[in-house]
């Protein structure tokens, strides 16, 4: 029968290996592609508020 972890103890050992372990970490990438993402995500809503505000006009 297989054990289960529970999933606060899953994201803090991922957190610990991901972060915490290492000598550099090198965050300025992840923090571009977080960027990107939020842009990306981001940027279809505001046209679309655009659009609509526009038609109402």
């Amino acid at each position: 029968m297989e054990t289960r972890i529970p999933i606060g103890q899953r994201i803090s050992r991922f957190l610990e290996e991901r972060y915490i372990h290492r000598t550099r970490p090198h965050y300025l990438p992840e923090l571009a592609m977080f960027g990107v993402i939020l842009i990306l995500v981001v940027w279809p809503m505001l046209s679309m508020v655009a659009t609509a505000l526009e038609t109402m006009r």
